[in-house]
């Protein structure tokens, strides 16, 4: 079934079966206002660089009813969320902050992309690339080995995993600034090995931004009218930016909860 037709039906079945929210299952929305109020977001500082990246971030937590949201995207095949999704990932201060020439989706497999109809990452990253008002490169950056589902990999296994597992198919080379755009972060392995080939292509700094990050033990949630606080430097120099007044690390430390050191 073509994406059009997929489209029409879906509209069609939306209009005889009203919608349920993904995230909580009532009737009306596919995300219902309760459910977006309960998506939490993350500090907008970006992590170090690490895996041949210069930065790596996320919006959101991986958590709730999000959670729930991104799954019926992926899993359930709920393209119409994605609109949504990618709205969030368009308005958050992180998405904004983080310098580039172009977007570039993280692929998928031909054989998973033929199961699944469509690459989430790639309509995420359509709302941010229309927001920004930046190019969305797709179909150049590919994943020319087919690797498996990495939800109960270790940091060590995910990086062998997809290990040269993609490489950049277009005579014309990268732009100098790339961002890589995904659905969630995990350890930043699959992000590192795309940084690679993007590099190994050209490429001279490559960055890299998830819509929600998936944390084993999530810092709490702040009481309101306080900020969150930043993870301690461990030994190097704090620092704090005159523009947020808030503190981060110095050279080498990690400035916030983004930063990672695998997918």
């Amino acid at each position: 079934m073509t994406h059009p037709l997929r489209l029409l039906v879906e509209e069609a079945l939306a209009f005889l079966f009203p919608d349920r929210c993904t995230g909580c299952g009532r009737r009306g929305s596919l995300f219902c206002p309760t459910c977006r109020a309960q998506v939490r977001s993350l500090p907008t500082e970006v992590g170090n660089g690490s895996f041949d990246l210069d930065d790596i971030a996320a919006s959101f937590a991986f958590e709730g009813p999000l959670r729930e949201a991104i799954h019926a995207l992926k899993y359930g095949r709920i393209r119409r969320v994605a609109p949504i999704l990618g709205g969030l990932l368009a308005t958050s201060e992180v998405a904004h902050s983080l310098p580039a020439d172009a977007l570039v989706p993280v692929p998928l497999h031909p054989r998973r992309l033929h199961e699944r109809g469509f690459n989430q990452s790639e309509l995420l990253a359509h709302h941010l690339a229309q927001a920004r008002g930046l190019p969305l490169l797709t179909d150049v950056l590919v994943r020319q080995r087919d690797t498996v589902h990495q939800v109960r990999l270790d940091a060590h296994a995910r990086r062998e995993n997809v290990q040269g597992a993609f490489g950049w198919q277009h005579a014309v080379p990268p732009p100098a600034r790339v961002l890589l755009i995904d659905d969630v972060l995990t350890t930043g392995a699959t992000f590192g090995a795309c940084a690679l080939a993007l590099r190994d292509a050209g490429a001279q700094e490559v960055r890299a931004l998830a819509l929600a990050r998936s944390y084993h033990h999530l810092p709490p949630t702040p009481p309101a009218g306080r900020e969150p606080r930043s993870p301690p430097c461990r030994g190097r120099r704090e620092t704090r930016s005159e523009s947020s007044g808030r503190s981060g690390c110095g050279a080498g430390g990690a400035t916030s909860g983004h930063r990672q050191t695998g997918e």
